[in-house]
């Protein structure tokens, strides 16, 4: 004879199996997180047995490097000559900015869309007039690397919700306003995201003459940082517009900008997945992440390994075993590691959105040869860990398989001077 089960032995039941579902789960995810640090662990132990352990201040990014610039090749320093305006250049602002009404310039440079700025460029840029709505001051743009200052806009002045031009330079004397001639910039070399940044700021004029000036822009250009500016043309010409103060107002200081070439930012990264913890050869995953003016994109040019993973790049995912098997790649294959290689080849390209270069906010989860349950979880690594990502310029060659980077490979090598 069957037994009635009571309610309250239903409900003691139900809560014994939700325990052991929880507990069995929490096992699991425990046993997953020991056996990826586990597979960590033994990775590092031979990385340091063959190199050594790296020093504390080591940074993995090769890409940002950049040699001391005494020592480098010619053109890998940053160019910042005076340009002396144009016999056009007084037309221009007469045709494209004094001559139109200001309500129709404003209206065309708060309908443009904002734009990323680049700082690795080439241009010749020319002040060519400046605006601000309430506040007497003075604007100015400048390139801050390694800490040194070079201006390329100082002293450029406004009054209230008026216009100030770059038109006459006697009137500007007699005035007591100078303002700034044209620059050639190059900074395209510049490759250190850490090192190397403009800055569009604003200053009261009445209070930062001499030593406060120099003591306010050593100190205050980080604040200024330039992240954001507009482009608009005016018969035919462009001109580079930078907000200054701050508050979206990118009226602030108009520059005429000519010849402008900007460099796109671009990695290329090579990732050890743990298949293997005692090659080396840093070719499981190769893939460049380029960012041109805004544009984001993602080229896999290699793929060494046998398991299947996942790019995190910003906000965007790739996976072998979903967008690559649509490809026809074998999750299990290895492509462009073996025999000749193609260092253009182009396995997979796709848009990118959220990649910063500066943080290197990329990373890969790998599934073990284990059990495909268990995701190991490869971040960029942080300075003075042993790497299972690293970051070259785009013209670096990966290994073939097997083919372990040689001893000593991070370590700087011997700088080349112009002699």
């Amino acid at each position: 004879m069957k037994k009635k089960m009571s309610t309250k032995g239903m409900m003691i039941l139900a809560v014994g199996i939700a325990m052991a579902s929880c507990s069995k789960s929490d096992v699991f995810e425990q046993n997953q997180t020991n056996f990826s640090e586990q597979q960590k662990a033994e990775y590092v132990s031979n990385f340091v047995a063959k190199y050594g352990q790296p020093d504390a201040n080591q940074s993995w990014d090769f890409a940002a490097a950049v040699p001391n610039a005494s020592k480098t090749r010619a053109g890998e320093t940053m160019v910042c000559d005076p340009s002396p305006n144009p016999m056009f250049f007084y037309e221009h602002i007469t045709d494209d900015i004094i001559f139109p009404l200001r309500s129709e310039i404003l209206r065309k440079i708060n309908s443009a869309p904002e734009k990323k700025w680049n700082p690795y460029l080439k241009a010749e840029l020319y002040p060519s007039a400046v605006h601000t709505k309430d506040k007497k001051l003075k604007f100015g743009l400048s390139v801050c690397y390694n800490s040194e200052v070079t201006n390329i806009v100082t002293g450029f002045k406004s009054y209230n919700n008026d216009w100030g031009y770059n038109l006459d330079k006697l009137a500007d004397y007699a005035a007591g306003s100078v303002f700034s001639v044209g620059r050639n910039v190059d900074t395209r070399s510049l490759t250190t995201a850490e090192n190397v940044y403009w800055a569009a700021y604003n200053y009261n004029y009445e209070w930062t003459w001499g030593f406060l000036w120099g003591e306010w822009q050593q100190a205050g250009m980080s604040e200024f940082k330039l992240e954001k500016y507009k482009e608009i043309t005016l018969h035919g010409h462009t001109y580079w517009c930078f907000d200054c103060t701050g508050d979206g107002d990118y009226s602030n200081l108009i520059c005429l900008a000519v010849d402008a070439e900007t460099q796109a930012i671009q990695k290329r990264y090579f990732v050890e997945d743990l298949g293997s913890k005692d090659d080396f050869d840093f070719n499981d995953i190769v893939f460049d992440v380029i960012d041109d003016n805004g544009s984001q994109k993602c080229i896999i040019r290699a793929m060494g390994g046998t398991l299947d993973f996942t790019l995190n790049i910003g906000n965007t995912t790739w996976t072998k075993s979903v967008e690559g098997v649509k490809k026809d790649y074998k999750v299990g294959t290895m492509y462009n590691t073996q025999g000749t290689i193609e260092y253009d080849k182009v396995l997979a390209e796709f848009p990118v959105t959220g990649w910063n270069p500066e943080t290197n906010n990329i990373s890969v989860e790998v599934k073990s040869n284990v059990s495909e349950n268990v995701i190991v979880k490869i971040p960029f690594p942080k300075k003075g860990e042993v790497p299972m990502i690293l970051a070259f310029k785009t013209v670096t060659d990966w290994q073939t398989e097997r083919e372990s980077l040689p001893e000593g490979w991070w370590f700087t090598p011997i700088e080349i001077s112009e002699d």
